[in-house]
């Protein structure tokens, strides 16, 4: 309806909202460099709009506010392509430990609600110790080696390519309510001493300690930022 509609685009004008961070930086210095991923360049218009064709990809499978994603990868733009697509869409993001697999996996897929998980190739056989047990886990999304694209066999029911997920889908920005204070991510403890514990991380919070980084670094537009996982 056109009230609903109205509340959203106040939302989206209002909130504060993590993955609109790339959608202010897209406007503001679209050509500029946002990440280097070995041989890959992407602009922040590039980036930008990979990660919404992702987030209408994830809302045409049946994802929506309160869902959770787990993400499993390494260093990588798909990885930073997921996180800001959930971002968009008030989708939960459970960055994996790349240390867990068999029951600790999947108690934390479990224990998060995962729906579908984001999987780096590399990584398949170590999410295969865990996923049989998590029958709620019904979408997997490989992603492929960026040099041998097709190299994964995606026979298998609920799996696919990441890139195909965004394949086709229109590049402009998702209209979704999501809260300030709404879940962004569920960080797991590594459970040394117990089960791991979910620590949920708002898009305020989240917010308000990357401001903290920038103003106790110093940080201006030109530096360029190495991601130390």
């Amino acid at each position: 309806t056109m009230a609903v509609d109205k509340r959203v685009l106040r939302n989206v004008i209002e909130r504060i909202n993590l993955g609109d961070l790339v959608t202010r930086s897209a406007a503001r210095v679209p050509d500029q460099l946002a990440i280097v991923d070995g041989a890959r360049r992407l602009s922040y218009r590039d980036f930008n709009g990979w990660v919404n064709r992702t987030a209408h990809g994830l809302l045409a499978r049946g994802y929506r506010r309160g869902d959770a994603l787990a993400l499993m990868a390494a260093n990588c733009a798909e990885f930073l392509i997921a996180y800001f697509a959930c971002a968009k869409l008030g989708v939960v993001c459970v960055p994996i430990n790349l240390f867990w697999r068999h029951n600790e996996l999947a108690y934390v897929l479990d224990h998060a609600k995962a729906r579908g998980i984001v999987v780096e190739a590399a990584l398949i056989e170590q999410m295969m110790t865990a996923l049989p047990k998590v029958p709620a886990v019904r979408a997997v999304f490989v992603i492929e080696p960026p040099d041998s694209p097709g190299s994964v066999d995606l026979g298998r029911p609920g799996w696919q390519s990441f890139e195909a997920l965004g394949r086709g889908m229109a590049s402009d920005e998702p209209l979704v309510e999501v809260g300030d204070r709404d879940p962004m991510s569920y960080l797991y403890t590594s459970g040394t001493t117990s089960a791991p514990k979910g620590v949920v991380g708002s898009h305020l919070a989240i917010y308000i300690g990357s401001l903290g980084n920038v103003i106790d670094c110093g940080m201006r537009q030109s530096d360029r930022l190495a991601a130390m996982m």
